[in-house]
């Protein structure tokens, strides 16, 4: 009968799960299961982005200079790279400007502004950055220059900054459907107004930059992950293929995982130890002795990040244990002098992860220092900060991450503020963690047609993550010696079943001591290996009940 959506069928463990993620309605089902490009939003939905497409063409047939003003992370850098390829495409006369750490510190620089306009620039960027920079564009308007700003960030309380051109849909009269796109996937829907179908070819680069900016793959980021994973592997960009050489995953068929892990740290790394136009010159270039050059570059310049992220790790949880009132305090806030501004981001994730609470890391430096925040789930670290934005310098991020600058001597305000706000703004059970759990099932439950269906939730990530089981009364069949301190692999059985169990732990905490024949409750996710052309099921541990 036409017109009555007729609904898949499932197994029922496999609806269990997509109906606790609010996916009852069969089309509803299907548009997340296929997430192909036609799920994807008109671009010209997007608040000014007619009006910045328009304003970039003209100055393509004016002969005008633009100056695309990026930022240092993986985001900025790729938004930055897929603008600039854009433009090349296109014939425009541009540059780019990435802001150093160390030197030019965060957001918008008023020097590359000043710098640009007398080299004749009369069309200004701002790309992953912008939004909370009302001075510079003021700045820049009052030299002469139009301006379009590029930004997903949060809106600041004090409002937009003085451009009518402007890309973030979270303005309140913007209409795009969508908000959580990351600075590349703005300039991914910017591009496409400007060159159409062949914006697919940079696929790559924006899947690279919404798992490396930890957004929610929901929605059309799911979209963009999802088709740019395809691509990724048999990508033409030459910086890409040379650095997934250099990282010993050419050839492999890349998941979420390889971006956020291995491609993702290395594109950072420059931005958190030198200078992120290396990492930029890469995504680029058309030459490919050039590329392989600039990646041994960034693969050891994300060695050095490693170690000074190792000792400031170790650094920073002596701090937390012998520093911090769990009692009374639900943010953690350390800082110490020497601490390199790069890896601080970094720590303050590895410390939200093994204490379960939002951490802020602050490198100091003179009378001032620079941090970076990290969240958990349910609680909005932006808004946090701007309960104690007057003891601030400066902040800006959104929800999960954020940054700040704060003066030395207001540091013990700032700590006494924001764990106050956190007291009295939410329960303690938001601090306590907790294992969420998809599904309780039998080890039984998993035969080929669910196996093949959980792969169908791919690729996973914040907004989406892998499904979280619960089996009960299985017993250690036996256990390996582990590769590494951090690792443990072992076999569980039911009595019918058997099957391997690996427990990662990436916090440091102690390992639990499982003794053959021993009945545990385990909470896992699973995925499958292929060895010699088999197929076997895996079950990454998440938690051990004993």
């Amino acid at each position: 009968m036409s017109g009555v959506s007729t609904a898949p069928s499932f197994t029922p463990c496999f609806t269990k799960i997509l109906a606790k993620r609010g996916f009852t309605d069969p089309e509803a089902i299907d548009q997340f299961l296929s997430a192909d490009l036609s799920g994807l939003e008109d671009p010209l939905k997007m608040k000014g982005l007619s009006a910045a497409v328009g304003r970039i063409q003209q100055a393509i047939r004016q002969g005008e200079k633009i100056l695309i003003h990026g930022d240092y992370d993986a985001d900025g850098i790729t938004a930055t790279a897929i603008l600039g390829r854009t433009l090349n495409l296109l014939k425009a006369d541009f540059a780019t400007f990435l802001p150093e750490r160390t030197r030019d510190g965060y957001g918008v620089s008023e020097s590359a502004i000043r710098d640009a306009r007398k080299l004749g620039t009369s069309l200004l960027i701002t790309v992953d950055c912008g939004i909370a920079a009302h001075h510079e564009i003021q700045v820049a308007c009052g030299l002469g220059m139009d301006v379009i700003v590029i930004d997903h960030h949060k809106i600041p309380a004090e409002g937009l900054p003085g451009t009518s051109m402007i890309l973030n849909p979270q303005q309140t009269d913007c209409d795009y459907p969508f908000q959580g796109l990351t600075a590349a996937g703005l300039v991914f829907k910017l591009s496409q107004g400007l060159i159409e179908n062949r914006v697919f070819r940079f696929l790559d680069l924006v899947a690279l930059s919404v798992v490396s900016d930890v957004a929610p793959l929901v929605g059309e980021n799911r979209i963009l992950v999802k088709q740019g994973l395809k691509s990724i592997g048999e990508t033409p960009n030459l910086g890409l293929q040379a650095l997934a050489a250099v990282s010993g995953i050419r050839g492999k068929t890349m998941n979420v995982g390889h971006l956020g892990f291995i491609l993702g740290p290395r594109i950072n790394a420059c931005g958190r130890m030198s200078t992120p136009d290396i990492a930029l010159r890469l995504l680029m270039t058309e030459n490919r002795k050039e590329a392989e050059s600039l990646a041994h570059v960034l693969d050891e310049e994300n060695k050095m990040r490693q170690r000074e992220e190792r000792q400031t790790l170790r650094e920073a949880i002596w701090d937390v244990e012998h520093t911090v009132n769990f009692n009374r305090e639900r943010i953690l806030v350390v800082a110490r002098d020497g601490w390199h501004q790069g890896v601080v981001g970094i720590v303050a994730s590895r410390l939200a992860e093994k204490y379960h609470r939002p951490a802020i890391v602050i490198a100091l430096e003179g009378d001032s220092g620079k941090g970076s925040g990290r969240s958990i789930r349910k609680f909005d670290l932006f808004r946090a900060l701007q309960a104690s934005g007057d003891v601030l310098e400066e902040f800006g991020g959104h929800e999960l991450a954020a940054g700040l600058v704060v003066k030395k001597e207001n540091l013990a305000e700032f700590r006494e503020r924001i764990n106050r706000y956190a007291q009295q703004e939410y329960s303690s059970d938001v601090f306590v963690k907790e294992v969420p759990v998809d599904l309780e099932l039998s080890l039984s439950d998993f035969h080929s047609d669910f196996i093949q269906e959980l792969k169908r939730l791919e690729p996973h990530g914040v907004g989406n993550p892998r499904p979280v089981f619960l089996t009960r009364g299985l017993e250690i069949k036996a256990k390996k010696t582990p590769a590494h301190a951090h690792s443990l692999q072992f076999w569980v059985t039911d009595g019918i079943l058997t099957y391997e169990a690996v427990w990662q732990n990436r916090t440091g905490d102690g390992m639990p001591d499982l003794a053959t024949g021993k009945t545990v409750d385990l909470f896992y996710t699973v995925k499958t290996r292929v060895w010699d052309g088999m197929e076997s099921l895996v079950l990454e541990v998440k938690d051990i009940v004993q």
